[in-house]
């Protein structure tokens, strides 16, 4: 079940913002390849009590020698740290836990559920992704699963890991103490608590999207990949910005707007909550928590509300 945690946790990154025609500001030329982020995501926690430095480090849900090669200095901090945090927990037993999460519970199967067209649509999208594919997988579970999953299914098919889960079984490996922020309960509820009908809404648009980039010959991935090299924050709140403005312009405005609010801000909100407690906990000891740029670099972001805490939280760029 690792692609469906990477799933999961990607859909900030991907599946809502990168299916809206996000226009990356590319920072990495045609060919070229990056050794590392030129900057890295990396902010250095410290006061509020804490005998060691912490860390907060942003991440981005997609797998790329250019991203899991870490950033000398985001090296350093990870090495340090004592203990990691991603947003859920990537261990064997908490990814079994997720199956039966994601599994439908009205008893009828997805092509029931979302009709004879969108059934259609998507078949032909997931033999666009694959010849081999169709929607036989997606039969038993609900619909969010297969909205969310298609936009990262070329991607897994290929075994690109993402970079939370290198970081994770690096961490795992080295001795170090592993931890969600966040349970996957938690995470998947927010898709849960989705009407049917506005899941359907989301595979739709999910399907609507990844046709629009096919046919304009854009590739979000690769220009969210761009972003995120660059270092800077300027340019990944430009394709977040971005891809806000495109959602309340499009056909499920309410819906995607209203969803957003649940995955990014309020849950800025708790997660901050978290570390803190966490950091109180255990001031003796350095934690590296590693969680989506969005939830780093925007106005209303985790590093914001530690700061109203009493941390004082410096961005490491070198």
């Amino acid at each position: 079940m690792k692609p469906l945690r990477n799933s999961a946790v990607g859909f900030l990154a991907v599946s809502v913002l990168a299916l809206l025609g996000i226009a990356g500001v590319p920072s990495v030329r045609a060919g070229e390849k990056a050794k590392h982020p030129a900057k890295p995501l990396l902010w250095k926690v410290e006061g509020g009590g804490l005998e060691k430095s912490s860390y907060l480090f942003g991440t981005i849900h997609l797998g790329d020698p250019a991203v899991t090669n870490l950033h000398p200095a985001a090296r350093k901090a990870f090495d340090e740290a004592q203990a990691l945090y991603t947003e859920v927990p990537m261990d064997v037993e908490s990814q079994m836990a997720i199956v039966p999460m994601i599994m439908r519970k009205d008893g009828k199967t997805l092509d029931e559920s979302i009709g004879g067209e969108l059934s259609k649509r998507l078949d032909e999208e997931l033999k666009i992704i694959n010849p081999a594919l169709d929607s036989t997988p997606f039969q038993p579970m609900a619909t969010w699963m297969a909205g969310m999953t298609l936009p990262l299914l070329a991607d897994q098919m290929a075994g690109r890991k993402a970079l939370d889960l290198v970081l994770w079984e690096e961490a795992a490996n080295a001795g170090k103490s592993t931890a969600g922020i966040e349970t996957a309960e938690s995470q998947i509820g927010i898709f849960a608590e989705l009407t049917e009908e506005d899941q359907t809404a989301m595979l739709s648009e999910s399907l609507r999207m990844l046709k629009k980039e096919r046919d304009e010959g854009t590739d979000t991935k690769k220009e969210m990949l761009a972003a995120y090299v660059s270092g800077e924050t300027d340019q990944i709140n430009a394709v977040l910005d971005k891809g806000m403005a495109e959602m309340k312009a499009g056909p499920q405005a309410v819906l995607s707007e209203k969803f957003m609010k649940r995955l990014l801000d309020d849950r800025n909100v708790t997660m901050a909550e978290t570390i803190d407690g966490i950091l109180k906990k255990e001031p003796g000891k350095s934690h590296f928590f590693a969680v989506g740029s969005g939830h780093l670099t925007t106005a209303a972001s985790i590093r914001g509300h530690l700061e109203v805490a009493g941390y004082t939280v410096t961005r490491i760029e070198e």
